[in-house]
């Protein structure tokens, strides 16, 4: 998902364990990394690095 020549940071959070195996369930069953999904999810919740949404956080 990330860019090879982009730098990578670690981020390390608590969710609650029935979302943390929904998360781990979604991403096998569509064979997908978790760390790409959440990537993908971050993304699409804060907009693109080209495309930041403005307003009230």
């Amino acid at each position: 998902m990330a860019k090879t020549d982009e730098p990578i940071s670690q981020l390390a959070t608590r969710i609650p364990k029935e979302l943390h195996r929904r998360l781990k369930l979604h991403c096998v069953t569509h064979e997908i990394a978790v760390q790409d999904f959440v990537t993908q999810a971050i993304e699409e919740k804060l907009g693109r690095k080209t495309r930041l949404k403005k307003g009230p956080a």
